[in-house]
């Protein structure tokens, strides 16, 4: 289990432990233009049915966008939050 660590970059603030991956899209039509999109790991959690009350699990696949103002920016601050991440996980080891 990777120790959490709080970092801030770009405008955005990350947990490191949390993160999958980085994407990052400028295609037309697909998707948000010059996004970096932040996957974060599924979570679980057990929820309580109200009428039966049996526990139920729950899966979360969370992510996060931020917009950037052409794809150079993009390339540019995705590159840097993965510099950022493989640190994180090179301190993990």
């Amino acid at each position: 289990m990777n120790s959490p660590r709080v970092m801030s970059h770009a405008g955005l603030t990350l947990n490191l432990s949390t993160i999958k991956c980085f994407k990052l899209t400028n295609f037309h039509g697909i998707g948000k233009r010059n996004t970096m999109t932040v996957e974060f790991k599924t979570r679980y959690d057990y929820i309580q049915h109200p009428t039966t009350s049996q526990f139920e699990k729950q899966e979360y696949n969370e992510y996060t966008e931020l917009e950037f103002p052409d794809y150079e920016t993009a390339l540019a601050y995705k590159n840097e939050w993965e510099e950022i991440w493989q640190e994180y996980l090179d301190d993990q080891q």
